[in-house]
């Protein structure tokens, strides 16, 4: 970002942008699109408004870490870092979201490549290779592969794409079963259509963040096996 904007990159994309979608969501369904059909707005009232999608984008943060991130991507998946580093045989569930989410992310590295990778690890955990945790591999690499400006600079571009993604798809989620319940009361054809959006809209970035997250999560193991 600019540096007269008042938010860095990952703020506005991941916080501001999802509270605005739920924002949007809740005028439409409680308040008849109050919001949306407001025509004269003043500059004090639209950053009133831009504040409140703001706090509410961080407070959709919480659960979409904890149930997109560290439980759909991290449990009911295998972790990024098995995957990628071969660590865990992929299932039939990773597999199949593999193919949807594109292989050359979400696919394990070359069994040459990743098994110097992991040999490296080992060294550095002090563990045997058949011992190594994800978590505790990702942590060990990630500080090395820091320390390379053009890979920090990747990861901070694709940190910034799988939080706008994560983030944006639960409120999209959230959107969606408010805008369901309207539809079910209304039957309004208008209102149908706005919770199919929003249903698309979350799977499709879904589906994106587990793409972004897997590339940030290589991208992190590339740069850890340049400098180590």
């Amino acid at each position: 970002m600019k540096d007269w904007f008042p938010l860095t990159s990952y703020e506005f994309y991941a916080y501001l942008t999802s509270g605005m979608v739920v924002l949007a969501a809740a005028d439409r369904a409680f308040i008849g699109s109050t919001l949306a059909s407001h025509t004269d707005w003043k500059v004090v009232i639209a950053v009133f408004w831009a504040a409140m999608a703001y706090l509410i984008g961080h407070i959709v943060a919480i659960p979409s870490s904890a149930i997109f991130e560290h439980l759909i991507a991290k449990r009911v998946l295998r972790d990024p870092s098995a995957v990628i580093l071969g660590l865990q045989p992929q299932r039939f569930r990773e597999r199949c979201f593999g193919t949807v989410v594109g292989a050359r992310e979400y696919e394990p590295f070359p069994a040459d490549y990743r098994a110097g990778i992991v040999t490296k690890l080992a060294q550095a955990l002090n563990v045997t290779e058949p011992s190594i945790q994800a978590d505790a591999a990702f942590q060990c690499a990630f500080t090395p592969a820091r320390s390379i400006p053009d890979s920090a600079s990747r990861m901070d571009s694709f940190l910034n794409q799988y939080g706008f993604c994560r983030n944006v798809s639960f409120a999209s989620l959230i959107a969606t079963v408010l805008l369901t319940i309207l539809a079910c009361r209304t039957g309004d054809r208008i209102d149908v259509l706005l919770a199919v959006g929003a249903g698309v809209l979350a799977l499709g970035l879904f589906i994106r963040f587990i793409k972004f997250y897997a590339a940030y999560t290589r991208e992190v193991y590339r740069a850890f096996n340049k400098v180590c």
